[in-house]
């Protein structure tokens, strides 16, 4: 069996596609290994029932930081620990998610003449993918304006179209009218959470509110049709049960979002010393295909998010349009594996 590995990392919106392209490969004949640096990737991998390989990594500074000098030597002895992983299984392909968790494996990959796919999900490479894709035997991008690769779309997983809004009302015990879902991202967001919180009175108005809120947050407000948790490892329900959802700007989340039919408030992590800015190009290439209302973070208010989701609600929902960027994406895989 021809085995690829699977790497990227550092924030859940560069594992979970990778899972989804690590699917489509099973279904092929294909073996998975994945490759990261941190316990959410190795977490989401053995969910998946992924054997997972642990390297360093090191993340680069936006300001000027002492620790951007460590780089080229952590990155020195990662790539020593996922060479080891890659001749172990003797890996015929790295499928590179970026992220600087992905570099590691995809320069080991390199080395050792292995070929490497990798893919961007933002509509601007993030500098992991650019290094990667000085080399990549193929590089793919989710946004057909991103110049540079081919297009494919963004991998969705299987079981994102299979949620059921009964188990959701079950579990959470809100009622059936429309379902607002908010998240800001696997962190979560304080502006998001803040914003929601300020604003509770009119949201629970409008309709069921269902907030994920991130595992650090404050403490949510209580309040008739409105249901606060810390984190959701039962997505696909809450997605089947909503109409509309509040979201950051992560490719990742809007790409589901979108595939699955839903109305979308988008807010976006704004250009700052721990963002390039991706998250707002991603808004304003939806916003621009009228395919989500944009709230730019510096206007987001209590009013302004109640009047985005009240217009939102309003209108009907789209068809479910099923990706099939993954199997695009393990097509060209398995056309390139050694």
């Amino acid at each position: 069996m021809k085995i690829v590995a699977l790497t990227g990392g550092g924030t859940a919106g560069h594992v979970m596609p990778a899972i989804a392209v690590g699917q489509s490969l099973r279904k092929r004949g294909f073996g998975v290994i994945y490759i990261g640096s941190r316990d959410m990737e190795r977490d989401i991998a053995q969910r998946y029932g992924i054997k997972f390989f642990r390297t360093e990594s090191a993340a680069f500074k936006r300001s000027l930081s002492p620790s951007n000098l460590k780089i080229p030597f952590v990155l020195a002895r990662a790539k020593r620990e996922a060479a080891q992983a890659l001749e172990s299984y003797n890996v015929c392909c790295v499928f590179a998610k970026g992220g600087y968790v992905s570099l590691p494996a995809a320069l080991a990959a390199r080395s050792m003449k292995i070929p490497v796919v990798n893919h961007e999900s933002d509509l601007t490479m993030g500098l992991g993918n650019r290094i990667i894709s000085r080399f990549a035997a193929k590089t793919l991008t989710s946004f057909p304006e991103t110049p540079g690769g081919l297009c494919t779309g963004n991998p969705i997983r299987e079981e994102l179209y299979a949620g059921s809004a009964v188990r959701a009302r079950e579990k959470y015990g809100f009622g059936e009218g429309k379902t607002v879902l908010i998240f800001g991202g696997s962190q979560g967001s304080e502006a998001i959470n803040k914003c929601v919180r300020e604003a509770i009175k009119g949201l629970t108005n409008l309709g069921e509110i269902i907030h994920i809120t991130g595992k650090n947050a404050a403490d949510p407000p209580r309040r008739k049709g409105y249901t606060a948790i810390p984190y959701a490892d039962d997505i696909a329900d809450l997605y089947a049960a909503a109409h509309t959802v509040v979201i950051r700007g992560g490719a990742n989340s809007m790409s589901e979002a979108a595939s699955l039919g839903k109305r979308i408030v988008v807010i976006p992590l704004p250009k700052s010393g721990s963002s390039r800015g991706d998250q707002v190009e991603n808004a304003e290439s939806y916003h621009s295909r009228g395919l989500c209302t944009l709230i730019e973070e510096k206007d987001l208010t209590p009013t302004e998010l109640i009047r985005a989701v009240s217009k939102e609600l309003d209108l009907d929902l789209r068809p479910v349009q099923k990706s099939d960027a993954a199997d695009k994406i393990a097509s060209v895989i398995a056309a390139v594996s050694i």
